[in-house]
């Protein structure tokens, strides 16, 4: 194993810690060291190129570390949504473990950090990285107890995903960038085609819920949460599927964010044309994803002429 083509980002808005932990990756054969104190840098890194590996403390000074990791795993920023990622925190919350977990990073060491500590987590990123799942709200490591493959009855699998970190550790002298770069366009490719399922059984989950929810009265606190989730994940879908094979159900999730955004708008006095077209658009764009282009295409055009009446 040898640790001197491993590029590491290392954030701590204290200097003395910072500068603690540089010698101790220094000291233990690491020779690609970026070190900063807050988002600005690792922005500023993403731009010129990723590392293998991000060392960062939870509270850094200009942002908001769980934001950017859950931003860096749905591939919103970075070329490399696989990027291992490892936080530090000093006497961590509960709040802060599960807001770090459901991030999607991959660990976390409690201050004041070892030698050992921070030596013994790197190699098991190396030797034993945990696959990643995909659900409707998740990109990241698996940690499910065994057994627990189901999501709302949709068996998920775990997915290996590329990791940068052991290429460079324990591959060739010479890493093919742009071969490493090949295998995870295809990782995200992958991926992001897990994700548009799962978000079509979350619209369809969803919708179960609100259309029930408000036939007898202006929607409640939980429905309009309710709504809110169905609009991000229509919008989030309409992005992820340009450039892939469901491209056809983009006219769908158009009609699914107008008539969700338009319930939203209408407060207390929602119009009961846009609550029962939840039910056949949630229909429409879950065998989108399992039809022909033909049979979603043509569910599309008969829902967009009802909401244009």
């Amino acid at each position: 194993m040898s640790f001197d083509q491993i590029d590491i980002l290392l954030i701590d808005p204290d200097r003395v810690v910072r500068t603690a932990i540089r010698n101790i990756l220094i000291d233990n054969g690491f020779r690609h060291v970026t070190v900063g104190s807050g988002m600005a840098d690792i922005e500023m890194k993403m731009r010129i190129g990723m590392p293998d590996l991000l060392i960062s403390d939870l509270h850094i000074e200009d942002g908001n570390l769980n934001a950017f990791v859950f931003g860096l795993r749905h591939h919103n920023v970075g070329s490399n949504p696989f990027l291992p990622v490892i936080v530090t925190a000093w006497s961590p919350t509960t709040d802060d473990v599960r807001a770090i977990v459901q991030s999607g990073a991959d660990d976390m060491i409690t201050k004041p950090l070892s030698a050992g500590q921070i030596l013994q987590r790197i190699r098991a990123l190396i030797k034993a990285r945990k696959p990643f799942v995909v659900t409707s709200g998740y990109i990241g490591p698996d940690r499910r107890k065994p057994g627990a493959d189901h999501d709302r009855g949709v068996k998920i699998d775990p997915i290996e995903v590329p990791n940068t970190l052991r290429v460079k550790a324990l591959g060739e002298r010479n890493v093919d960038v742009n071969e490493i770069q090949s295998q995870i366009d295809d990782c995200i490719k992958k991926v992001n085609l897990e994700k548009l399922d799962r978000h079509s059984h979350q619209i369809t989950w969803l919708v179960e819920r609100i259309v029930p929810a408000m036939t007898f009265g202006p929607p409640d606190e939980a429905t309009v949460k309710s709504l809110e989730r169905l609009l991000f994940v229509g919008e989030d879908v309409s992005r992820r599927m340009v450039g892939t094979k469901f491209e056809h159900v983009g006219e769908l999730c158009k009609s699914l964010i107008s008539v969700t955004q338009r319930i939203l708008d209408a407060g207390d006095l929602p119009a009961h044309k846009d609550i029962d077209l939840l039910k056949p658009l949630a229909q429409s764009i879950q065998r989108g994803f399992d039809e022909s282009d033909t049979e979603a295409a043509r569910a599309a055009r008969e829902i967009s002429d009802t909401i244009s009446r």
